[in-house]
């Protein structure tokens, strides 16, 4: 849920607020921001340079938390994000590489930073690189959304010293049993060993009925 300032609701009502988008982009070399704006904004320990943001796709997804995508453009622009700029990107380890979307919201008469909300996050899947003397040099990053964590898979456990990694001095599990894994035969026949086979759950009816 998007929940804005006061003062950015008052000037969104009057239709006097100036809103920009922004992109951050977590690679392994390093974190990387673009601004849709002719002057650089620094925000959050990051300087974001004036880009060529021009369009951001709706999130696509599924009531069932599926992995749903969304599609950032960024068009070449002088000065800045030059057509060699965006072609570097290839050198960078970008597949599922953090990525975020942000709008920008300033005041209309003094240029002031209001507020940033972020409105995308997602890992960056493949990007798509166009050279179209209509449109100029592209690239369209195609990201997953985060619901794509809810499928992954990892080995942690809940014990105190796993949850140490996490947050050091937790004993959110001090007491928490540890049990080993036990199987139940239910709903078919087993054989035991040196003796007649035996019909899984009869020894609970028969437990329950002689009560």
């Amino acid at each position: 849920m998007i929940v804005l300032p006061e003062d950015v609701l008052a000037l969104l009502d009057a239709g006097r607020i100036s809103i920009r988008g922004m992109i951050r982009f977590a690679f392994g070399t390093g974190q990387y921001g673009f601004i849709r704006a002719q002057q650089p904004l620094t925000w959050a320990g990051l300087t974001y340079q004036p880009g060529g943001l021009i369009a951001v796709s709706d999130l696509a997804g599924d009531v069932d938390r599926s992995a749903g995508g969304f599609t950032v453009t960024l068009a070449a622009a002088p000065g800045g994000l030059t057509p060699a700029v965006l072609q570097s990107i290839e050198a960078e380890e970008y597949r599922d590489r953090p990525v975020t979307v942000y709008d920008a919201y300033f005041h209309p008469d003094t240029g002031a930073l209001l507020h940033v909300q972020p409105m995308r996050r997602g890992y960056v899947d493949v990007i798509a690189h166009e050279d179209d003397p209509s449109t100029g040099y592209t690239i369209s990053a195609a990201c997953e959304s985060r619901a794509l964590d809810y499928t992954r898979r990892n080995e942690r456990r809940r014990t105190v010293a796993d949850q140490a990694r996490r947050a050091p001095g937790d004993l959110f599990f001090e007491h928490c049993a540890m049990r080993g894994r036990e199987e139940i035969f239910w709903g078919r026949a087993r054989t035991v060993s040196g003796s007649a086979p035996v019909v899984a759950g009869r020894g609970f009816i028969a437990g329950v009925t002689n009560v």
